[in-house]
């Protein structure tokens, strides 16, 4: 066997990981899921031992597939030397929910604003539509006092919290969301600032909560009665569609 094969086909799987993490920043600060774009990161897990993440100081507009860099689960730079241009502040919750989750492949952290601001309020998300339905009661908040995500101790505490979720908001701070690859990452990261805006919209107009814990659990319950298979599959067109309408 050709030794060099399985390192070309890792390059070249590689090469096609940097071109949809490029894509996928540039659509999720399209959609006002990365904030104002002044920081956060996106990553994926290439193997157990590497992590490809778009580092803070690079554009989530105007970033290059070559301006990605390779950190190793200590959040050391291992594909080139460090410089200004490749810190990570809070590569531990990339790291730590790798660690945590073997099911997971990509992670986002941003500060969007508008579900920045609904953990800050303390509002709970209800369904009152199919996206906030898919949130409601699944939705857990961490209150770290705001802190930067700098150390694996905290990496820890963002993994546990997160558990078994594909999202997490940090009160006073941000969101993370998780997944098993870039489409659920991005799709998730997308209805999530939505539903937000959808919460805070409806905080305007009328008090929370509008439902009654009854109406609810009655409709949560219905909902995960006719829970439809194949959201892979739901998630791939719908990222799919975003990359067709932003990029």
């Amino acid at each position: 066997m050709n030794a060099k094969a399985p390192l070309a086909e890792s390059s070249l799987r590689e090469s096609g990981v940097r071109e949809e993490l490029v894509q996928a920043c540039k659509v999720l600060y399209a959609v006002k899921a990365a904030g104002d774009g002044l920081g956060g990161h996106l990553s994926f897990r290439l193997d157990e031992k590497r992590i490809l993440i778009k580092p803070r100081p690079v554009s989530w507009r105007r970033l290059d597939p070559e301006e990605l860099i390779v950190i190793d689960f200590n959040g050391k730079r291992v594909d080139a030397a460090a410089s200004e241009r490749s810190a990570v502040r809070e590569w531990p919750i990339h790291a730590q929910i790798y660690a945590a989750r073997p099911d997971v492949q990509c992670v986002l952290h941003a500060h969007p604003n508008a579900s920045t601001i609904m953990a800050a309020l303390g509002i709970a998300v209800e369904p009152l539509d199919q996206d906030c339905a898919a949130f409601a009661g699944r939705l857990p908040v961490l209150d770290n006092g705001a802190v930067s995500i700098a150390t694996p101790e905290l990496g820890d505490e963002v993994a546990r919290a997160l558990g078994t979720r594909g999202a997490l908001l940090l009160k006073n701070h941000g969101c993370v969301v998780a997944g098993a690859d870039i489409a659920y990452v991005c799709v998730t990261a997308y209805r999530l600032e939505k539903v937000a805006e959808t919460m805070l919209r409806a905080a305007t107009l009328t008090k929370l909560p509008v439902m009654s814990p009854e109406r609810i659990a009655a409709i949560l319950q219905a909902r995960e009665a006719a829970e439809p298979s194949g959201q892979g599959k739901m998630n791939h067109e719908r990222w799919q569609m975003m990359r067709d309408y932003y990029l």
